[in-house]
């Protein structure tokens, strides 16, 4: 998702829709930093 994303947004693919962007940002993006959150923390106690 986050490789499709980057792409539209640099290629502009289709334009660019504000709503699906902002979407992302509320949903998407927290829930990727819980994750890499996770990762760190797991790296960390290794």
């Amino acid at each position: 998702m986050i490789i499709a994303t980057r792409n539209r947004l640099i290629h502009a693919y289709l334009g660019i829709d504000d709503d699906t962007i902002w979407s992302i940002i509320q949903e998407n993006i927290p829930q990727l930093l819980e994750q890499l959150n996770g990762i760190k923390s797991q790296l960390a106690s290794e």
